[in-house]
This record gives C-alpha cells, sequence and structure tokens, in this order.
C-alpha cells in the first residue's frame, strides 16, 4: 500500500510515454531532529530507503552481499558508507527545512549509517548541521527539484528527547501536483526533448512535516 501513489504515477507513465517518464528512483525518507540546550533545532538526522529494484542495482554496483545473507559485514558497510552522498550539482540533498517561513541553513552530510533490511532494501542515514532556528515550530520537506527522485515523508520523523513534541505528516496533493507538471510540460511545447529539461516540478509533489513543540 505505501507505493500505491508511485506505482499509480508510473502506471501513467506507461501510458503516456517518455514525457512521463520520472520519477526513476523511489525513496522513503524519515527524520530525527535533534535540539539544542534552548529547544532550538541543532542538527537532524536522515534516514532514506530505497525501493527495491534500485536497492537490488545498487548492491550489485557496489558488490554487497555477494552471498545473498541480506546481512552486510562491517568491511561491506566501511567500504560503502556515504556512497550516496556525492550530490551531483543542482541537488543539495533533497531537504528543506523552515521556521516562520524562512529557510533554515544546513550543514554538509555526513554519513552515519548503511544497512541492508530483510525486504533486501538499502537504507542509509545521514547527520546535517542546522543554523540560524530558534526555539519553535518547524516545517521540513525532502524532495528532488527535477523529480528524478521520488521521496516519500513515510519513514518515522521523531525529536530526539522531546517526546511531547507533535509531528504531522501533510501529504502531497497529486492532483494538483500533476496539474501543475502538464501546465509546465505545455510551457515547454509538451515535449522533453532530453532528460535535463524535464520541469523542476519535485517541489509538487513533495510531503511535509510540521513539527510543534511546547515551548
Amino acid at each position: 500500500m505505501r507505493r500505491t501513489r508511485p506505482l499509480a504515477a508510473l502506471c501513467l507513465a506507461a501510458v503516456a510515454g517518455p514525457v512521463w517518464a520520472h520519477p526513476h528512483i523511489f525513496v522513503d525518507a524519515g527524520l530525527t531532529v535533534m535540539l539544542d540546550d534552548a529547544g532550538s533545532v541543532a542538527a537532524v538526522e536522515v534516514t532514506w530507503r530505497y525501493d527495491e529494484l534500485y536497492s537490488l542495482i545498487l548492491a550489485e554496483d557496489y558488490g554487497l552481499d555477494p552471498d545473498y545473507d541480506l546481512q552486510l559485514t562491517e568491511a561491506e558497510v566501511a567500504e560503502t558508507l556515504g556512497f550516496d552522498l556525492n550530490w551531483s550539482a543542482g541537488f543539495t540533498g533533497g531537504l528543506v527545512m523552515r521556521q516562520a517561513g524562512a529557510e533554515l541553513d544546513l550543514g554538509p552530510p555526513e554519513p552515519v549509517a548503511l544497512r541492508m533490511l530483510d525486504t533486501g532494501q538499502i537504507e542509509t542515514t545521514h547527520r546535517r548541521a542546522v543554523t540560524g532556528a530558534a526555539p519553535g515550530d518547524l516545517a521540513a520537506q525532502i524532495y528532488d527539484p527535477e523529480f528524478y527522485i521520488a521521496f516519500e515523508m513515510i519513514l518515522p520523523v521523531t525529536v530526539a528527547d522531546a517526546p511531547s513534541c507533535d509531528v504531522a505528516l501533510v501529504r502531497a496533493d497529486l492532483d494538483a501536483a500533476y496539474a501543475g507538471l502538464e501546465a509546465a510540460l505545455e510551457e515547454i511545447g509538451g515535449a522533453v526533448a532530453a532528460e535535463d529539461n524535464f520541469p523542476a516540478v519535485g517541489a509538487l509533489f513533495a510531503d511535509r512535516v510540521e513539527i510543534t513543540c511546547p515551548e
């Protein structure tokens, strides 16, 4: 059930042809927000869980789990940890955090963990420092502007050592998102000639998490 919406998008892609051939990779995402002594967010750990097909491709590419026991050795983890943090130009990690409408500054990613689940899916966690925050409500999104990757924020989102904080997930409005995509395609003549001119519509498909902590 958790892939109903992205798989529906893929079915549309198969019918509509190359113009709709996005996204290519599906990632479930979650966050652990860490507060400082004043109650301001100081850092965030981001977890990405790759879809089954792409996990298989990654395992083949990086020589992971050659005995197919769904267990990674310490050597495999050490050699591969951080493989997905060498981001290309224009992609800054997908995470956007806002407070009172202003975007917070995020530091470079630091690898934390790499694991293989019993489903064969590869899951990674990285940490980023956060600056410019004050005590108060937060909003977070994870998306690829080019929509090559489809993120869903359906993994746990928690605030470390602050169980009284409330976390609310607001799912993307897919009807509005696809209407926006159609409008963007019309603006470029209705055809996508190459991968790099697909309209930047990832934000339209982005879930949003709202975090409220008592003062």
